[in-house]
């Protein structure tokens, strides 16, 4: 079991990393927009030829080294990984750079406001916030049974996990509003996006409630984290998938915005986020000064954890 927990998760992680090619649309090829029938091309198919075996020398390297050293070098755990996902990255670059030259220029797309009043939000999207009220509601529970808590009957011990839940479940319904109203209207990614916030959100207020009531109901905490997870991988593979859908026009980025393919950097551009050219969803306009705020915004999360548990 000490060896399993660390190998499936690099395992995972391969798997995942071995898939960026066919997480995007046909035309986008290593954050490069290509002809529809690039990659039954030779130059396409060597491309992810190459791609698939810089990653999978490290990926089964890192597997052989956590089997034979992980009970005697503890930190192969991180470096198997950790060096898979470098030598996927860097080879992701480097293919961004040779398929430059087969590259088209999409025509940009202007959008018309044609009404005044802001777009309304899909109808699950206040979903987001009744979390709160589960997570409230365990509080309370807790709070009733006091006496009932086999050990550690702490404040900090006790709410304090609650609390930062409760942080969490807000943080991810503001992502989730900001990725609502900073994309494009045309993007018909943006509802499935808000979709898989608000659901991480539920599972957030489902798990931690549970596992903190857990020794008064005695429900097995592997009976709580596994449908998590599987919710969760539920949702990355129905992110793919509307992807990977044909969606209307071609992307209207500029290809000499993005860095590497996986970087947008455009100052013109107003959007807050623009879809993914390396993987499923939407990533930051580096350009656009709030996306500042938003790469804080975890370390303010951070922060208020950390102020949680020193005032507890």
């Amino acid at each position: 079991m000490i060896l399993a927990i660390p190998l499936l998760a690099h395992l995972l992680m391969s798997i995942l990393m071995l898939s960026i090619p066919h997480m995007t649309r046909r035309e986008i090829l290593f954050g490069v927009l290509v002809p529809g029938d690039f990659r039954s091309t030779p130059e396409g198919r060597r491309a992810v030829r190459e791609f698939r075996l810089a990653v999978l020398i490290p990926a089964l390297a890192g597997a052989v080294a956590i089997l034979l050293l992980g009970l005697r070098f503890v930190p192969v755990f991180l470096l198997a990984p950790t060096t898979m996902l470098l030598a996927g990255m860097t080879t992701f670059v480097l293919q961004n750079r040779k398929l430059r030259a087969f590259a088209i220029q999409p025509q940009p797309v202007r959008e018309l406001e044609l009404s005044t009043q802001p777009e309304r939000l899909p109808w699950f999207a206040w979903l987001g916030l009744a979390p709160l009220v589960l997570l409230a509601a365990a509080a309370l529970y807790l709070n009733a049974n006091w006496d009932r808590i086999p050990a550690n009957r702490s404040s900090r011990e006790v709410f304090g996990p609650l609390i930062i839940a409760a942080e969490m479940t807000l943080w991810l319904f503001a992502f989730a509003l900001a990725t609502w109203y900073g994309s494009r209207r045309s993007e018909p990614l943006r509802r499935p996006a808000v979709g898989v916030f608000i659901t991480l959100g539920w599972i957030l207020a489902l798990l931690m409630p549970g596992l903190a009531i857990q020794p008064l109901i005695k429900l097995p905490a592997p009976a709580l984290v596994g449908p998590a997870m599987g919710i969760i991988l539920f949702c990355l593979i129905y992110l793919i998938k509307k992807s990977r859908e044909s969606r209307g026009p071609l992307d209207p980025t500029p290809n000499e915005c993005w860095k590497g393919g996986i970087l947008y950097y455009n100052p013109s551009d107003p959007v807050l986020f623009v879809g993914r050219r390396d993987g499923a969803g939407f990533t930051l306009n580096l350009g656009n000064p709030w996306s500042w705020a938003v790469l804080c915004s975890p370390l303010v999360l951070m922060a208020s954890a950390f102020l949680v548990f020193l005032l507890l």
